[in-house]
């Protein structure tokens, strides 16, 4: 806070959520975080190559495994079985050594499975390979407190070419367009996780509709292209 409080120091935040946090210390440049030349071309290839299985309905969800709680993996993993379609599955990317209450986790539940550790063209594909990409987070105040400043990786899928579920709260909001491309929870419950994923999954034509706008918004509006620009305009 100190640090913050200094003339000689600018603040960016990467949401507009972050900037409101900050915002009782000191006022914020919003800065989105941005995607890589390579990365995005990869993304852009894996949508272009990647077809979507006939069998069954296949949802994605990444984060590093070690937050694998904040991450809202087990209100996920609620969520489905509350929506009784044994034909969903539920893959979980991610980096790190998964602990060992996530493995059981994942073992409870048989329509989850884990990959870690994926090279990005094979992350690229199982996030354009989803019908959608779920990110759970939860936020939470106090001594420990956490939650999603922006959420990239709906970013990422979206690029891909696949819609997103978004965090009930948290700086996600900026990643998405609601009810667009992608759509976001009345609240953290894993109830309410489910009535969203049931009203899009329910509902193909409207699913690759609003995968179709996702990748147009996300491929214009996260373009490397036209991110430094963009850091100019913010920054100077």
């Amino acid at each position: 806070n100190y640090l913050m409080r200094r003339n000689a120091v600018r603040v960016v935040a990467v949401s507009s959520f972050t900037a409101g946090v900050l915002s009782y210390d000191c006022p914020a440049t919003i800065l989105p975080p941005g995607l890589s030349q390579d990365w995005f071309d990869t993304l852009l290839d894996a949508s272009a190559a990647v077809q979507r299985s006939d069998n069954g309905i296949h949802l994605v969800t990444a984060f590093r495994l070690a937050d694998w709680r904040e991450k809202g993996l087990p209100e996920l993993l609620q969520a489905v079985a509350k929506l009784r379609m044994p034909e969903v599955r539920v893959t979980v990317c991610g980096r790190g050594e998964p602990p060992a209450e996530l493995r059981r986790l994942v073992q409870e539940h048989r329509c989850c499975s884990l990959r870690n550790g994926l090279p990005d063209k094979e992350m690229a594909n199982e996030l354009a390979a989803a019908d959608l990409c779920v990110l759970a987070t939860r936020t939470r105040c106090g001594r420990n407190p956490y939650g999603e400043g922006f959420g990239l990786v709906l970013i990422e899928a979206q690029v891909a070419g696949t819609p997103v579920v978004a965090p009930a709260h948290g700086g996600s909001h900026d990643a998405f367009i609601d009810g667009v491309t992608g759509v976001a929870p009345a609240d953290e419950s894993a109830t309410s996780l489910a009535r969203i994923l049931d009203q899009l999954l329910r509902d193909p034509p409207r699913l690759a509709q609003m995968g179709k706008y996702a990748a147009e918004w996300s491929r214009e509006s996260f373009s490397p292209a036209l991110y430094a620009p963009l850091a100019v305009a913010k920054l100077l």
